[in-house]
């Protein structure tokens, strides 16, 4: 079985994509998070089979808003309070088995192709481990046929030296490994001016596949009024 787990976070203004509220507004900034969660739980319904919102903070108001907004088939998963590291280690702990593939993708890359999701699942039949790397030096999508908990501990998830840092522990693991190629978050302005670019070249290609068009309009919108 292929199962997919999407990281999410309640949009609440000032406690998501900070970073860019800072420099849009952090309502502006939450409501935009929420139209990249839309997207993604739009076009990413056919890409595995089965889905988990692995969704955070542990809250009532959490639960109630991923329980509006997902389908009847997903599985509502909460995020342990823990580092990233080890709340990556807790979702393959609990969905990979000898029978799954679990891929982990996060909500920050609203326009991220659904043939790079089912490219990773492939890939996971005969690798151990798949990465997606970020361009700002993490990685947007992470896959394991094989566990290996090791690969996330010690890691300064905070520097863009996230890549590079974990596939040296895969290395001393002795797994092997699949890259998918590169594609990029969105966490700053410039991010944003940029995602506005690629989606209207994509529009202008007629290149639409899971097109994010609630992020689309949203970003044009906000972008008019900076």
């Amino acid at each position: 079985m292929n199962i997919l787990a999407i990281f999410m976070k309640h949009p609440e203004p000032g406690k998501v994509k900070t970073r860019l509220g800072r420099e849009i507004g952090f309502d502006e900034a939450a409501e935009l998070y929420q139209a990249f969660q839309l997207d993604l739980l739009e076009s990413t319904q056919r890409t595995s089979d089965q889905r988990v919102i692995a969704f955070s903070p542990v809250a009532e108001a959490s639960r109630k808003y991923f329980v509006e907004h997902a389908n009847e088939d997903d599985l509502l998963w909460e995020q342990p309070e823990a580092t990233l590291g080890e709340r990556l280690i807790q979702v393959f702990d609990d969905f990979l088995n000898q029978d799954n593939r679990v891929v982990v993708i996060g909500s920050d890359s609203p326009s991220l192709p659904n043939r790079l999701i089912e490219e990773a699942f492939r890939q996971l039949e005969t690798s151990d481990i798949v990465l997606g790397p970020a361009c700002d030096g993490g990685y947007y999508l992470v896959g394991q046929r094989t566990r290996c908990p090791e690969m996330f501990n010690d890691i300064s998830w905070s520097e863009p030296s996230v890549l590079s840092q974990t596939v040296e522990r895969i290395r001393n693991a002795q797994q092997s490994l699949c890259l998918l190629e590169p594609w990029y978050d969105v966490d700053s302005l410039d991010d944003l001016q940029m995602l506005r670019e690629h989606l209207d070249a994509m529009r202008t290609s007629n290149s639409t596949e899971n097109f994010p068009m609630r992020t689309f309009e949203l970003t044009h919108k906000l972008l008019a009024e900076l």
